[in-house]
C-alpha cells in the first residue's frame, strides 16, 4: 500500500500481482477518506460515518490528529488548529510525553487516533483486493516533518500493525510518479508546487537520464532518475486557512444579524461547538464552489439561538479576504529556489498538486511570480503523492519487479553529536545539555575517517563535538567517526543550533536521542598493554529521513611476529662448484648462512612490495592511457636484423654455458614477520529519549496496543450483533412477504392454523423488536431468530417438495427403463455377461420401482400440511446398488479367443486371416500377413496370434459401433 496520510484526507493505492497500480476505493466508493473519528455509543466509526454525523457531534469526533504526531501544544502547527475552530483541541500529557484528544471521558494519544485511521485504510484495501488485509506499506510525510514527527508516524504503524518499509516525503512521490515513465536525454528542472489542508509545499527536482546494469552480467539500458534540488515550504498556510477566512467573514455577518434582532450586542456564535462545525462546514463548500463559480448564495437553518444564516459571497469578496494569504503563498517558491541555488530562469516547468491548487487566484498568484510560466497540470493532484508512494513501496519490495527509476531525495535538517565522559554526563544530569544548548556548531568537528586521528584533551574534560550531517545533505548515506579512548561515553545526537540550521521549523525540540556506550573500558584493561582503542560510531541518515547509530565497535591493533615457510638456495653444496657459479655470475659470497636467509627473507617482502608499486602504477597507467610498451614495430625488426646478429650469437654461447652449469638446489626454511592483528570488541549501546515530546516506550506501547484491540473487539461484538439483528428483521419480513406473494403455494401445504400461527409469529417478533428487544443482546437475538425460522423452515420445505419430488421420481423410472434396454443388449453384445447375472440387475431394478410405488401411495395418503414421507433427496440413492453393480459388470472382459496350433501351415494363416479380413472390411491384417509369409515358421506362428487377438477386438469395437453405445455409456 501507499497511503498519503494528509492532515485531514487519507488516499490509499494498492499494488498486487496481476493489477495494475490504483486508487483504493472505500466502502462508500469515494476515492479518498476523511481522515477521523467518531466515538458514538462504545463504537467507532470512519471516514464518511463521521464525516456526516460531524455537524452533530463536533465533540467526539476528532480530527487532524496526524498534525498533532511529534509536537506538543506550543507548536505553531498545533495551535493553528484553534484559529481553525476545531472542536476538539489536544493537550499535553506529562506522564505520555506527547499530547492527547480527550473524547467522551476517554483520552487518546494522536498516535493511537491515527493508528486506528491506518488500520481503517489496511481494512479497505483488502475489501477492494478482494484479499487480506496488506501490511506492508509506504507512508508520505510533508518536508519539513522532523524525526520526532517521522518516529511518531512509524509508533502509529506499530500499533496498526503495520510493516513500514519506507517513508517519503510527499513532493518526492509526487515527482516519482511524474518521473515513472520519464527518460530525458537533457537534464530538466521541474518545479513542484503543493498546497494542502495545512501547508504548502514546494520542491525543485531535476530528471535526467543515465545507464544502469541491472545484473552484473547485463548489458546497460537507460533509465530515467531524478533528483531533489531545493525545497522551501510554509507549514501553516493551506487550504484550511482559507476556509477559516470564508468562517470569520461568515460570523461577522451572523453575529451582527443576531444582535440587530436580539437588540443585544454581546451575543457571539464563537460560544456555540456545534454552530461553529457547521460553519466550518460550510466554508468548505463555499470555496469549492467558488473555484469554478463568481458567486454562491449561503443558508443555514437555525444556525445559533434560532436564528438562520443568510448572506452571499461572491469570488472577488473571497479574493479580497484571502489577499494577505495569497501573498504568503508565493514566499516557498523563492526559499527553494535559494536552496537549490538557482533561479526562475533554470526553471523548465512547473507542476501544480494538491487540493489548493483548484483556487483560480492562488494559480494567477503563481503564474505571475513563475514570470507567467504555463502551469502544469499533468499528473493527478490529489492522488499522486499515493500513487508515487506505492510505486516507490514495489521497488523497496522483494515481492515486485518494476521498472527502475533513480531517486535521490535531501534531509533540511542539520544534526550534530556530542561525546563526552559517561561519568561525567552522568554527574552533569541528563538534562545539563538540553537547556544550555548545543554546541555541536560551536567547537570544530571531530576526526571522521578520513580525517587524521587526534587524542583527546584532559582525561576530566574529554568531549568531541561534530556535525555529521549538514542541511540539505542527501539521505540514504551512511558517516563513521573514529576516535582514541579509553573510558566508556555518553552520545548526544541533536539538531544543530538554530542560528546554523535555518530550514528547522520553529518549535522543534533540538534533541533527537541519547546514548550510553559502554564496553570501551573493560576492552582497553583488558589490552592496556597495547594502548588506547579506536572507537568507531557508524551512523545513518534512511532514505526516510531517520538518523540512526548503527554500529558502535572498539579496535585494537597489535604487531606480532610469526613465523612463515620461504625457499631459499641450498647453501650446502660443493663450495667449489658455488664459488664457480658465483663467480661467473660476479657475485661474492662473504657473508655466513644466516645473514643470506634474512637477506633472502627480506628480499622477498621487497620484491612483493615493488611489484604491487607496479601493478598500481599500471592501473594509473592504464586508466591514463599512456602505458609503455617494450614490443618493437615489424617495420623496425627488417632494419635491425643485422645489428642484432651479433648479439644473438652470444647470447646463444651464453646459454649453453648456462645450460653446463649445475642448477642450485632449493630448501624451505623457516623465517620470522612482522604481521598486524586486529583486535575488534562490539560496544554495549543504551538508547533513552530526553526533551519535552518522547517517541513510545515499550510500556506506553504495550498500554495502547491493548487498548485499540479492546476497541477492536467491541467493534467486532457490535458488527455481529447488528447482523444478527439485520438476521431477524429481515426473517420477520421474509415470513409476512411469503404468506402474501406464495399465497396459493402456502395454502397447498398449510391448513388455516399453520398460516395464522406464522402471520401471528412473525407480528409479535417485529413488535418485541422494536420495543423490548431494542437493547437485547447477541445471544438473545440468535434464540429470537431460531424460534422464527425452525417453524417457517417446515412449510418452505414442503412449498419446495411439490414440485422436487414429482421430479425426482419421473427421473428414477427413467433412468430404470434404461437400464432394463440395456441389458437386452447386453444378451448380444457382452457375451461375457451370464444369464443370471443379468437376471440379478432387473431383479434390483423391479425391487426400486417397487419402493417407488410404495412410497408413493403412502405419500397420497398423507395430508399435504402434514410432514411428508416421500422426500426428493432419497429417491436418486435407491439405484445406488444397481449402478454399482451395472459398474463391475461393464469393466468384465471378453474371453480370449483358442490359440492357433504352431504346426499350421502358412497357407492357412492366410485364409483364415482373409477370412477375418472379410468379415471385418479391414486392411489392417494384410501388412501382418504379408510379413509372416516372409518369416520363418515360428515367428509366423507368433504373429498369427496377434493377427486373431486384433480381429477379436476389432469385431468387439464393431458390435458396439453396430449398439450405438458402449457398457460405460449406456447409463
Amino acid at each position: 500500500m501507499g497511503i498519503d496520510l494528509g492532515s485531514f484526507f487519507m488516499k490509499v493505492a494498492l499494488v498486487q500481482r496481476n493489477s495494475p497500480l490504483e486508487i483504493v476505493t472505500n466502502l462508500h466508493s469515494k476515492r479518498k477518506t476523511e481522515q477521523m473519528v467518531l466515538f458514538d455509543q462504545g463504537s467507532r466509526f470512519y471516514g464518511a460515518d463521521a464525516s456526516s454525523l460531524l455537524g452533530r457531534k463536533p465533540q467526539l469526533t476528532p480530527s487532524g490528529m496526524s498534525v498533532c504526531l511529534g509536537r506538543d501544544e506550543n507548536h505553531p502547527n498545533v495551535k493553528v488548529l484553534e484559529s481553525l475552530h476545531h472542536p476538539i483541541t489536544p493537550t499535553f500529557n506529562e506522564t505520555r510525553k506527547g499530547l492527547c484528544f480527550e473524547v467522551a471521558k476517554a483520552s487518546y494519544t494522536p498516535e493511537e487516533l491515527v493508528a486506528m485511521v491506518l488500520n481503517h485504510a489496511k481494512e479497505i484495501s483488502g475489501d477492494f483486493g478482494e484479499m487480506p488485509p496488506p501490511r506492508d506499506c509506504v507512508l508520505t510525510v510533508p518536508s519539513f516533518a522532523t524525526q520526532h514527527e517521522r518516529s511518531a508516524l512509524l509508533d502509529s504503524a506499530e500499533l496498526a500493525n503495520l510493516n513500514v518499509l519506507s517513508l517519503i516525503e510527499e513532493n518526492t512521490a509526487a515527482g516519482l510518479q511524474y518521473g515513472m515513465d520519464r527518460i530525458d536525454e537533457e537534464p530538466i528542472n521541474v518545479m513542484f508546487y503543493n498546497m494542502g489542508a495545512t501547508s504548502t509545499q514546494v520542491s525543485i527536482m531535476t530528471y535526467l537520464s543515465y545507464e544502469r546494469k541491472d545484473s552484473k552480467y547485463s548489458k546497460a539500458k537507460t533509465v530515467g532518475g531524478f533528483e531533489v534540488k531545493g525545497k522551501g515550504w510554509d507549514s501553516t498556510l493551506g487550504g484550511d486557512i482559507f476556509s477559516a477566512v470564508l468562517v470569520d467573514y461568515m460570523v461577522e455577518e451572523f453575529n451582527t444579524a443576531l444582535n440587530k434582532a436580539r437588540g443585544t450586542t454581546d451575543k457571539d456564535v464563537r460560544s456555540n461547538l456545534r454552530a461553529m462545525t457547521k460553519l466550518r462546514i460550510q466554508a468548505n463548500k463555499v470555496k469549492q464552489v467558488l473555484s469554478a463559480n463568481s458567486d454562491i448564495p449561503v443558508y443555514i437553518d437555525a444556525l445559533f439561538d434560532d436564528m438562520p444564516l443568510s448572506t452571499h459571497i461572491s469570488r472577488a469578496k473571497f479574493e479580497e479576504l484571502s489577499h494577505d494569504l495569497l501573498k504568503r503563498a508565493v514566499v516557498p517558491i523563492q526559499k527553494a529556489l535559494d536552496s537549490a541555488n538557482m533561479t526562475l530562469a533554470d526553471i523548465n516547468s512547473i507542476e501544480m498538486i494538491g487540493g489548493g491548487m483548484r483556487v483560480p487566484s492562488l494559480q494567477a498568484e503563481v503564474k505571475k511570480s513563475m514570470g507567467d510560466m504555463t502551469l502544469g497540470m499533468h499528473i493527478n493532484s490529489d492522488e499522486s503523492m499515493a500513487l508515487g508512494a506505492a510505486f516507490h513501496g514495489a521497488n523497496v519490495s522483494t515481492s515486485f519487479r518494476v521498472r527502475h527509476v533513480g531517486m535521490a531525495d535531501m534531509n533540511p535538517f542539520g544534526i550534530a553529536i556530542e561525546l563526552q565522559n559517561l561519568e561525567e554526563a552522568k554527574k552533569k544530569g541528563i538534562f545539563g545539555k538540553i537547556f544550555g544548548g548545543n554546541k555541536g556548531d560551536k567547537a570544530k568537528k571531530a576526526e571522521t575517517k578520513d580525517d587524521d586521528e587526534k587524542d583527546g584533551e584532559d582525561e576530566e574534560e574529554w568531549s568531541k563535538n561534530a556535525v555529521i550531517f549538514k542541511p540539505l545533505a542527501r539521505m540514504g548515506v551512511t558517516k563513521t567517526i573514529a576516535f582514541s579512548h579509553d573510558r566508556d561515553v555518553h552520545l548526544s545526537i541533536d539538531y544543530s543550533a538554530v542560528e546554523n540550521n535555518p530550514y528547522l521549523p520553529e518549535g522543534t525540540d533540538l534533541p533527537i536521542a541519547r546514548f550510553n556506550i559502554t564496553g570501551i573500558n573493560e576492552f582497553a584493561n583488558e589490552k592496556k598493554e597495547l594502548g588506547k582503542p579506536k572507537v568507531t560510531l557508524k551512523f545513518e541518515m534512511t532514505s526516510g529521513g531517520l538518523v540512526n547509530l548503527i554500529k558502535a565497535e572498539a579496535i585494537i591493533e597489535e604487531m606480532v611476529i610469526v613465523q612463515e615457510e620461504v625457499e631459499v638456495e641450498d647453501e650446502d653444496q660443493d663450495d667449489n662448484e658455488t664459488n664457480e657459479t658465483v663467480a661467473k655470475d660476479g657475485e661474492e659470497t662473504t657473508e655466513s648462512d644466516a645473514e643470506k636467509k634474512e637477506e633472502g627473507a627480506a628480499g622477498e617482502e621487497e620484491v612483493d612490495g615493488k611489484k604491487d608499486d607496479a601493478d598500481r602504477e599500471k592501473i594509473d597507467n592504464d586508466e591514463k592511457g599512456d602505458v609503455k610498451e617494450d614490443t618493437v614495430d615489424a617495420s623496425d625488426a627488417d632494419d635491425k636484423k643485422a645489428d642484432d646478429a651479433g648479439g644473438k650469437a652470444e647470447d646463444k654461447i651464453e646459454n649453453d654455458e648456462k645450460k653446463k652449469t649445475k642448477k642450485k638446489k632449493m630448501k624451505k626454511i623457516m623465517v620470522d614477520k612482522e604481521k598486524k592483528k586486529v583486535h575488534k570488541q562490539a560496544l554495549m549501546v543504551n538508547t533513552y529519549y530526553v526533551g519535552k515530546t518522547q517517541p513510545y516506550s515499550e510500556a506506553t506501547m504495550e498500554e495502547s496496543t491493548l487498548k485499540l484491540q479492546a476497541l477492536a473487539d467491541a467493534d467486532a461484538a457490535r458488527i455481529e450483533l447488528e447482523e444478527a439483528k439485520n438476521k431477524v428483521e429481515s426473517y420477520i419480513y421474509r415470513i409476512k412477504n411469503k404468506l402474501i406473494d406464495d399465497e396459493e403455494l402456502v395454502a397447498k401445504v398449510t391448513n388455516e392454523e399453520q398460516r395464522t400461527s406464522l402471520s401471528e409469529m412473525a407480528t409479535t417478533a417485529e413488535d418485541w423488536m422494536y420495543e423490548d428487544g431494542y437493547d437485547a443482546g447477541l445471544d438473545t437475538f440468535e434464540k429470537k431468530y431460531k424460534e422464527l425460522s425452525e417453524p417457517a423452515e417446515v412449510v418452505w420445505y414442503r412449498m419446495s417438495e411439490l414440485t422436487d419430488r414429482p421430479a425426482a421420481v419421473a427421473a428414477l423410472r427413467q433412468k430404470l427403463t434404461k437400464i432394463e434396454d440395456l441389458m437386452t443388449k447386453w444378451e448380444t453384445s457382452m457375451p461375457q455377461i451370464t444369464e443370471g447375472e443379468r437376471s440379478n440387475v432387473l431383479e434390483k431394478v423391479n425391487d426400486v420401482r417397487k419402493w417407488v410405488d410404495d412410497m408413493e401411495d403412502k405419500q397420497n395418503e398423507v395430508n399435504p400440511w402434514d410432514v411428508p414421507v416421500l422426500i426428493s433427496s432419497e429417491v436418486p440413492i435407491q439405484t445406488k446398488d444397481v449402478e454399482k453393480m451395472i459398474g463391475k459388470l461393464s469393466k468384465r472382459p471378453k474371453p480370449k479367443p483358442p490359440k492357433v496350433e504352431k504346426n499350421e501351415t502358412n497357407e492357412e494363416i492366410k485364409v483364415e486371416e482373409e477370412e477375418n479380413s472379410d468379415d471385418k472390411n479391414s486392411e489392417k491384417t494384410d501388412e501382418p500377413v504379408k510379413d509372416a509369409e516372409k518369416k520363418s515358421e515360428a515367428d509366423d506362428t507368433d504373429k498369427t496370434e496377434d493377427v486373431e487377438k486384433n480381429d477379436d477386438d476389432q469385431k468387439t469395437e464393431d458390435v458396439k459401433k453396430e449398439d450405438g453405445e458402449t457398457p460405460g455409456e449406456e447409463l
